[in-house]
Order: C-alpha cells, then sequence, then structure tokens
C-alpha cells in the first residue's frame, strides 16, 4: 500500500490516514472523557456547545505531519474559557456562582466559546489547506541530517540565546529584541526534538538530555516558566507522525501527568517562593543564586501536605479560567463605560513602529490599570505580576459583540498567515520555517493576553526571525537551506 509519507510510518491503512487528517490522535476520546468527567451537572448545555467547539475547531487546524502550533493557539484559550464549566458541573453549582464576584459568567463563556471559533476560522483561512508534501518535506529534512548535527545547532542556538538574555536588562532600549532573540531557541529545539522522534531507533540520547537541562533550569527562574519545554516537546511528537502505539501513548500520557504535576506544586508553592527569590520586593527580580533558589523550591515542595495540594489543585483550575474579568466588563461595559472604537487595536498596531529608542516619551503599557479600569479595581494592586483583561475582553470593549468576532477573526487570520509564510517562504521553507513560526507562536494563546502586548512581541519576533533565516542560519548550517539556494 502505498501511503505518502509522514503518513506511511504512522498509520497502517487510507482508513487510518483519513482519520488522522480529520481530527488529532486520541481527539475523539479525549472528549468524551471530558464530557462523562464534567459534562453532566447543571451547566450541561453549555459542557456540549465547549466540546461540539473544540471538534470544530480541532477539525479546522489539524494538520498531520506538521507542528499543532496553530491547534495549540485555539486549544489552550479553549481551555482557559471551558474549565470553569466543567469544574462547576463537578461541583455541582451553576456556573454564575463560579467566579469569585458578581459578573455575567453565562454570557462571558458563551461569547468567548463564540469567539474561539472566529479565530479558529481566521487561523485556517489564514494558514491556507494542509498539503502532504509540506509533511513530507518535513520528515526527509530531519531523517537527512544525524542527530549530533542537530544536536549542534540547538547547542549555538542555545549559546546565543544565553548571552541574549544577559544583555536584555543591560541595555533597557534593546531588551525586546534581545528576549525575542533568546526565545527563538525554541526553534532549534523543536527541530532537535522533531528529528529525535522521527528518527526512532538509533537516535541515542541527546535530545532527553537537553529536555532535562531546559527543564532544570526553568525552575530556577521568578516564574518556574517550565511549561514551554514540555509544550514544545509535545508539539514535535505531534508533527513527527510517530505511530500512536501503546508505548508512545504511555510516554506522551506520562510527559503529560509530569506537566500538570508540576503545575500543581508550583500553584502551591510559588507564592513564598517568589518572596524569597525577590527578596521581598514587590518586583519581577532574582536576588539569589540558582543553587539556593533550588534549596528552597526543594524545601518548599517537601513540606506540602495533602491538604496544600488539593488547594493548589484548585487554585489551578481557577487559575487557568480566563472568563471572570470578561463577565464583569460585559456587565460595565457599555453600561457604565463606552466601547473603545478600535482604540485598543489600534494602539498595539502603532506600538511596534514606535521603537522607545525613537519615542523616548511612550508612556508604558500597564495590563492591571485597564483591567482595574473596566472591572471596578477588581485586579488590585498586583504588585510583582501583570493582570490583564485578556484579548478576548479587549476587542469586546472595542467593537462590542458582533464586532469582537470579525476582531478575532482577523487575529486568528494574523496568525495564520505567519504560519503559512513561514512554513512556504523560499528563505524558510519547510523545517526551518515551521520551527520557526512555532517558535513566534508559541506565546501567542493564552486567553489572559493583552494584544497590545503581544502583537508587539510577535512583530519583534518576526523581525528577529527574518534576520536569522536571512544572515545566520546559512552561515551556521548551511545544509538546512542549501536546497532553496
Amino acid at each position: 500500500m502505498n501511503l505518502p509519507d509522514p503518513a506511511r510510518t504512522a498509520y497502517a491503512s487510507r482508513r487510518e490516514l483519513g482519520r488522522a487528517m480529520l481530527l488529532p490522535p486520541a481527539a475523539l476520546p479525549v472528549a468524551l472523557a471530558i464530557a462523562f468527567i464534567g459534562g453532566a451537572g447543571p451547566n450541561l448545555l453549555l459542557a456540549l456547545l465547549s466540546i461540539a467547539v473544540l471538534i470544530v475547531g480541532c477539525m479546522l487546524l489539524w494538520r498531520p505531519g506538521e507542528s499543532p502550533i496553530l491547534l495549540f493557539t485555539f486549544a489552550f484559550p479553549w481551555l482557559q474559557g471551558s474549565i470553569a464549566i466543567f469544574h462547576a458541573n463537578w461541583l455541582g453549582i451553576d456556573i454564575g456562582d463560579h467566579a469569585p464576584f458578581p459578573g455575567d459568567m453565562y454570557a462571558a463563556v458563551v461569547m468567548s466559546l463564540a469567539g474561539l471559533l472566529a479565530l479558529a476560522v481566521g487561523i485556517r483561512l489564514g494558514a491556507g489547506p494542509w498539503r502532504v508534501e509540506d509533511s513530507s518535506a518535513l520528515r526527509e529534512m530531519a531523517l537527512s541530517q544525524p542527530m549530533r548535527r542537530w544536536f549542534r545547532l540547538y547547542a549555538m542556538a542555545w549559546a546565543v540565546s544565553f548571552v541574549a538574555l544577559s544583555f536584555a536588562w543591560v541595555l533597557p532600549g534593546l531588551t525586546q529584541p534581545a528576549l525575542a532573540l533568546a526565545a527563538l531557541r525554541w526553534a532549534f529545539f523543536f527541530m532537535l526534538a522533531f528529528a529525535y522522534f522521527v528518527h526512532g531507533r538509533g537516535r541515542g540520547r541527546l535530545f532527553p538530555i537537553v529536555f532535562l537541562i531546559e527543564l532544570a533550569t526553568a525552575l530556577g527562574g521568578y516564574f518556574s516558566d517550565f511549561k514551554a519545554v514540555f509544550f514544545i516537546t509535545f508539539f514535535a511528537i505531534l508533527a513527527s507522525g510517530v505511530r500512536i502505539s501503546a508505548r508512545a501513548l504511555l510516554g506522551s500520557g506520562v510527559l503529560a501527568a509530569g506537566a500538570v504535576a508540576l503545575g500543581i506544586v508550583w500553584t502551591a508553592v510559588k507564592g513564598e517562593y517568589r518572596v524569597f527569590v525577590s527578596g521581598g520586593q514587590a518586583a519581577q527580580i532574582v536576588t539569589v543564586d540558582y543553587a539556593t533558589r533550588l534549596a528552597k523550591l526543594y524545601e518548599l515542595v517537601v513540606n506540602l501536605d495533602v491538604d496544600a495540594l488539593m488547594s493548589a489543585v484548585d487554585q489551578l483550575l481557577r487559575r487557568l479560567t480566563y472568563v471572570e474579568f470578561f463577565s464583569v466588563v460585559l456587565v460595565n461595559v457599555p453600561a457604565h463605560l463606552p466601547h473603545t472604537l478600535g482604540a485598543i487595536l489600534w494602539d498595539a498596531v502603532i506600538r511596534p513602529f514606535m521603537p522607545r529608542l525613537l519615542f523616548v516619551d511612550k508612556d508604558e503599557i500597564d495590563d492591571t490599570v485597564r483591567t482595574n479600569f473596566y472591572t471596578g479595581g477588581l485586579a488590585g494592586s498586583s504588585e510583582g505580576t501583570s493582570i490583564s483583561l485578556g484579548y478576548f475582553a479587549e476587542a469586546y470593549i472595542d467593537f462590542g459583540t458582533f464586532g469582537m468576532l470579525a476582531a478575532l477573526a482577523a487575529i486568528g487570520l494574523f496568525y495564520g498567515a505567519i504560519y503559512r509564510t513561514l512554513l512556504r517562504w523560499r528563505a524558510s521553507r519547510g523545517l526551518l520555517g515551521m520551527a520557526m513560526a512555532t517558535a513566534v507562536l508559541t506565546s501567542v494563546g493564552p486567553m489572559e493576553n493583552s494584544f497590545t502586548k503581544v502583537f508587539g512581541g510577535v512583530i519583534v519576533s518576526l523581525l528577529v526571525a527574518w534576520v536569522m533565516i536571512l544572515f545566520i542560519v546559512p552561515r551556521w548550517a548551511p545544509w538546512l537551506v542549501a536546497e532553496r539556494r
């Protein structure tokens, strides 16, 4: 049977390939499990609507043999917009009683789900149709080079990232480009991981070592942002087209369980840990060395008891939920505050083209001030952190109910176009472009993001990626771009 690669290695028949092209692996079992665990209850109709939106979004955005970054850009905010439904059903309470403060939770959830559909449609239109030749070329590139060569490429990117982070706060005017350059190491991590899973037998242990190093270094920061290493690894697993065997499912399950466990533990200890590493200051800074930070984390973790962990589970579920502020905004706008008629979106669009080096008087972005203004002070002082309304609420404030859907579709179109351009641009076509798109778009999905910050960050990341693709990668790894010259 002559199946197109990469499907040949992952699926046993054309029927399996057809199903795989329709939905991600295990998507339907996961949806059924969600419905079984948290579907029944006072919010049954909302739960059914949420699951239907999830399936439709997966059908629109699943691209076999490619990075699932576009699907993630939809799925993560789906989780944030829907988890309150299933949590409320589990607790046996109405969705309106789930929020810690009064607002229209029902409307916020429904509008969030409608906005997610608009976002998914926009992404699909921007990304264009899936093409089997794209996914085939990705695997061929990964297999064309030995694992040590992919590792060396990642190691060079890691070194550049380290230097960029070291200078990021020394030169304030260049902080954002330096951080964008540092974040692009995830593109090379993705290529290493993708090659590792595609190579199969004889692939060595270089990637597992890199994974553990990235995880260990992430655990010592102010935010302990260990999510990225798990997310990018999952993206590589799905993109590689590895056969969905019992062993693969078990490995993926262990990886997912590890990420969830770390999330719960981090939720339980992060308050006290951040006070310690910042030296008691109300700022996102680190004042102690790495070994001391890890020792403190260890001390906090070993002292956790069952009650603390159960409380952390509830806190994590409520932290993932990001429709409460939106529910309050729906009560306040336009009843007490007018729609801004695109002012928030316009500010987001023009900011990247007003660099602080030239526009020294450009005002700072303060998400917490905006959140307090539209919610009546519910964000508080948020010392040491920034609390945003989220880009769904911002789109509603700008344009109202129906205009919000159009704005979210346009944002999705923008994200999809970034992916398609990098994947198929002559200078980056193939694995390099897909990896760059994955690195650029990984941070855009969460619902708590302010588009004011996200758009600027994406533009800077694209400029840095453009320089990397045209001038740096051809010197580092001419073999990666030789076929397109």
